[in-house]
């Protein structure tokens, strides 16, 4: 298997990510029972309504655990997967590895998380 965004021309994968806290800073505070403002309320809705939206909450199916390139921890987690995948799928593990050399602090972007 090969990953979405080595497959596309434009090189999307197949997520993309919402940063939250930054989107709280633009929206400021939208009201009393509202975290963002009707427009970005909606525009969320429309995700989730298309089945697009996972907001990976403990527990729930769409659970997940994000980790950037550029966090400094991140090549310990891209080698223990690419190590777990390689048994199932050797060329996904490949593409995996690929990521190392620009991971942690390979990384010009490389920072402690947040």
């Amino acid at each position: 298997m090969k990953m979405d965004r080595n497959e596309n021309t434009d090189g999307v994968g197949k997520y993309a990510v919402i940063n939250l806290r930054k989107l709280n800073e633009t929206c400021g505070h939208a009201g009393m029972f509202h975290r963002w403002s009707p427009e970005v309320e909606q525009a969320l809705k429309t995700l989730e309504d298309a089945g697009a939206l996972e907001w990976g909450r403990v527990g729930e199916q769409d659970e997940f655990f994000l980790v950037k390139l550029k966090d400094v921890f991140a090549p310990g987690a891209l080698r223990g997967y690419a190590a777990m995948a390689d048994g199932v799928d050797p060329e996904w593990a490949a593409e995996v590895r690929e990521m190392l050399p620009r991971s942690g602090i390979d990384s010009p972007f490389c920072k402690r998380p947040d």
